[in-house]
């Protein structure tokens, strides 16, 4: 009993190594392409089940297909029925893997272990390697299920075992939770389904036991998707959500049609880990069917489970809403995810900092004050959080292209945390002028506001720049330079020729105004330096 049990968690430590090594390969091979196919392709749910099919199957992990979803539904990319469009085919992709590993190919398991080991050590080129880690790791994939198929041979004579395998096959609902809570821990139906293939094979289970087991561990696989959404985003908590009603409505609905689901299971192939792996294919194929006439409808049905809520970042709690840990082995995923982060953190700064300043400086209040306070702090929290992040990836094995990109992002949120930081200073300046009974002119706003809407221009174009990689808008900003000192330095001549007027009251806010247009000209550099660096000037 010992070597069995050892045979069958060392088999299944071979299995889940195997799927992590051709997973990491495949996810960082096709990751920027991926990202192409997602924007463009899943604009109805109809395609977005085709992606969905082709994305998990090309990760080979439901989850990392998950967290691309977030991220395009949180940036506005793609609406929420649309990714429960996405959320169905990748529940299609994973049974793909489950049908390679139906194929008779464990004898040739060693064989792909020599060729991947091969090219992943010898090799210089990186594409090369890649491959080679994708093979090997499919290579110990089948290697891993013929050792547990073979750990399970002398189960077939074991009365105990035998007689316990009965009792749970009597009780389909309990087989079902097992699997269910097992698939949860190894975090991989696949895997569930290759321990169950490997006792079918050894005539351990019939398919009427193997039909729990892989309902269970398509329940069980939602598992990843909801602890990780547990302190993410309302919209990383609504993707889990779906995958899991997803999941627990398709087995309610095939239950009582269960017979002919495993007629129709026992006529598709005469061997059973094909059967297996078949009725795995025909229950994900079938509850897609099920849903997709009503998507639109369980889209309606998430959001009235998790609502929107006003402001949902305050002090204390999680700011971001892009970035995710679970994607920091996958560094294109990772940056693309820092990128949106950032992209947030600007039009925070610019549309609820920047932008207020015309109105607080019309009419000042100490709740205006106290709002701009709040909001720095929220841009503060989010620069410490995605410098963390970003600094995170230095851990991984980053290619040259993805090491500027980090350095990049790390120059771009400090110019944003700069900005906010000004437009505090700013409105702390003026608030304080204010209360020492000083006076600004007409004039002296007027010309601030003007000089203001050129300098917001300018970050939002810098921003854009940012967000599209547009060389030629950055390149607007970097020649508006000359436009916006000359404009400064007629402001302050403005200023000065006021104050030198025999009705001139402005001496005693002249100190305040002149930091005002100074911090003026202290975003617009922060401007001209995001736009330098998305020209790769750093």
């Amino acid at each position: 009993m010992f070597f069995i049990i050892l045979g069958l968690f060392g088999g299944l430590g071979l299995f889940l190594y195997g799927m992590q090594l051709a997973s990491e390969a495949l996810q960082k091979y096709s990751a920027s392409k991926i990202k192409n196919i997602f924007s463009k392709l899943t604009q109805t749910p109809a395609k977005g089940v085709g992606v969905g099919i082709l994305i998990t199957f090309l990760l080979q992990s439901s989850s990392a297909a998950t967290v691309l979803l977030v991220g395009f539904v949180s940036a506005g990319l793609m609406s929420f029925s649309n990714a429960i469009g996405v959320i169905m085919g990748s529940a299609i992709g994973t049974t793909l893997t489950v049908q390679l590993i139906a194929f008779k190919v464990t004898d040739y398991a060693l064989l792909l272990v020599a060729v991947g080991a091969g090219l992943l050590i010898f090799s210089d080129k990186k594409k090369a390697r890649y491959a080679g880690q994708i093979i090997l790791g499919f290579g110990l994939i089948f290697y891993g299920m013929g050792v547990m198929t073979a750990a399970m041979n002398p189960l077939k004579d074991n009365s105990v075992f035998t007689n316990l395998m009965l009792g749970l096959v009597n009780r389909p609902y309990l087989l079902l939770l097992v699997a269910t809570a097992f698939t949860a821990i190894v975090q991989s139906s696949a895997a569930t389904l290759a321990i169950a293939m490997s006792l079918a094979m050894e005539g351990v289970i019939s398919i009427g036991a193997a039909i729990p087991i892989m309902l269970g561990a398509n329940i069980g696989t939602t598992a990843t998707a909801l602890l990780s959404s547990l302190a993410s985003s309302r919209e990383a908590k609504r993707v889990a959500l779906a995958f899991l009603i997803f999941k627990i409505i398709g087995v309610i609905a095939v239950i009582p049609f269960i017979s002919p689901f495993v007629g129709l299971v026992l006529a598709s192939s005469k061997d059973i880990s094909r059967q297996i792996a078949n009725a795995h294919t025909f229950f994900n194929v079938f509850i897609t069917l099920l849903f997709f006439p009503v998507i639109n409808w369980l889209s309606m049905l998430i959001y009235k489970l998790v609502p929107e809520k006003e402001d949902e970042i305050e002090d204390g709690k999680k700011v971001t809403k892009f970035i995710d840990e679970n994607v920091l082995d996958v560094p294109d995923l990772a940056l693309w995810q820092a990128k949106n982060e950032i992209i947030g953190m600007g039009k925070l700064v610019g549309d609820k900092m920047l932008s207020k300043l015309p109105l607080y400086v019309k009419s000042p209040t100490d709740g205006y004050l106290k709002y701009l306070m709040k909001k720095e702090r929220q841009v503060d929290s989010l620069y410490v959080e995605i410098s963390k992040y970003i600094t995170a990836l230095a851990e991984r094995d980053l290619q040259e292209d993805q090491s500027q990109l980090q350095v990049k992002y790390l120059y771009v949120i400090n110019d944003l945390e700069h900005v906010g930081d000004i437009v505090l200073s700013l409105s702390r300046g003026y608030h304080r002028a204010l209360d020492e009974g000083a006076h600004f002119s007409g004039e002296d706003i007027e010309e601030f506001n003007a000089m203001f809407a050129k300098i917001k221009e300018n970050y939002y174009k810098s921003l854009e720049a940012f967000s599209e990689d547009n060389y030629e808008l950055a390149a607007e900003v970097l020649k508006g330079q000359p436009e916006i000192l000359r404009l400064e330095k007629n402001l302050r001549f403005n200023h000065f020729c006021r104050m030198a007027s025999p009705e001139g009251r402005t001496l005693d806010s002249s100190s305040t105004y002149l930091d005002m247009i100074n911090d003026l000209l202290r975003i617009n550099l922060h401007s001209v330096s995001i736009s330098q660096t998305v020209m790769g000037i750093v």
